[in-house]
């Protein structure tokens, strides 16, 4: 058994306070965290900035909105409507005249080619009407002759008139028609056409039309009259004297 040195004790001693001080010596000095503003200071520091900005907002607003004018006091009287002058109420047209376009029968009334006049198969022919105007319009060249029924005859269906009709005048209207191929009777039916289109004929009513009327009959020839045969003349017969 080995006795106990007090050297050796000693220097481990003084190896282990070595240590200690070079730990101590080599580790980082810490610093203290720095200190956090009150409560008090950090809201007068917000208060103060607030104030800032209101004064900075206010002074920028005064300056840029003007000042309102003070409105015109409004007038004691008040405007005067002013009224709307009625038109006097407009004078027929001769459209709106029931009696406008009437017509009648003139004297003689078949110029040409009376009721049933005998024709032969396609006989070219020219009735001839002649008509008065009693209504009160005048008929103008746009007014026409138009067929309205039955057997236009081969004739041009609608013709302008060539003149103008005043009230009361009279016109003569004629219109060039053929004579149907087959025997028989053939009626053509006309009116007159005013410029809206209106048909207006005869009767009391303007209703009516007026006619051509031909009766077609077979084709005839002339007959030749006999030659008369000269009847000879006795002669006197001459006396022989002695």
């Amino acid at each position: 058994m080995s006795r106990f040195k007090p050297q050796t004790f000693s220097g481990a001693w003084l190896l282990c306070a070595a240590l200690v001080f070079f730990a101590a010596a080599c580790a980082p000095t810490s610093s203290a965290p720095p200190a956090l503003p009150t409560a008090e200071a950090l809201a007068q520091t917000l208060a103060a900035q607030a104030t800032g900005i209101f004064q900075q907002t206010l002074a920028a607003f005064q300056t840029t909105v003007p000042t309102a004018s003070p409105s015109p006091a409004p007038s004691a009287l008040p405007t005067a409507i002013p009224t709307i002058a009625r038109s006097a109420t407009p004078a027929l047209t001769p459209t709106d005249n029931p009696n406008c376009n009437r017509v009648a029968a003139g004297v003689p009334f078949d110029v040409t080619i009376p009721d049933d006049s005998p024709m032969q198969p396609g006989q070219r022919f020219i009735k001839t009407w002649r008509l008065v105007n009693n209504g009160a319009c005048k008929w103008t060249r746009l007014y026409a002759l138009v067929f309205f029924s039955g057997n236009p005859m081969g004739a041009i269906q609608s013709q302008y008139l060539t003149v103008e009709v005043l009230p009361g005048g009279q016109v003569e209207l004629s219109v060039e028609m053929f004579a149907p191929h087959e025997t028989g009777f053939y009626q053509s039916n006309w009116m007159l056409m005013a410029p809206g289109g209106e048909l207006f004929g005869l009767g009391p009513n303007g209703d009516a039309p007026f006619w051509a009327r031909v009766q077609v009959m077979e084709k005839f020839t002339d007959t030749p009259e006999p030659t008369p045969t000269p009847t000879p003349t006795a002669t006197e017969t001459p006396t022989i004297t002695p």
